[in-house]
């Protein structure tokens, strides 16, 4: 008898998930919506930088340094 519940139960609650489901993508299609409606209205970008640590290619005063972009700079103590 008390599987009998637990099993009614769990299939009770399998289906409420269920119907749920689609409500949920659909929010979450109209949230993503707002963010990229703010960023295109925003007129909000990236911007790389490179700097002098990005040129060597892992190389500072003929040394090798390992890593990329900003490490090597943090590595090899190259000056701001």
């Amino acid at each position: 008898m008390f599987s009998l519940l637990v099993l009614s139960g769990a299939a009770s609650l399998s289906t409420r998930a269920a119907q749920t489901a689609p409500a949920r993508a659909a929010d979450a299609d109209a949230a993503k919506e707002r963010r990229l409606r703010w960023f295109r209205e925003a007129k909000f970008g990236l911007f790389i930088h490179w700097g002098l640590y990005a040129v060597p290619a892992g190389e500072w005063k003929g040394k090798p340094v390992p890593g990329i972009g900003e490490w090597i700079m943090n590595r090899a103590q190259i000056p701001v």
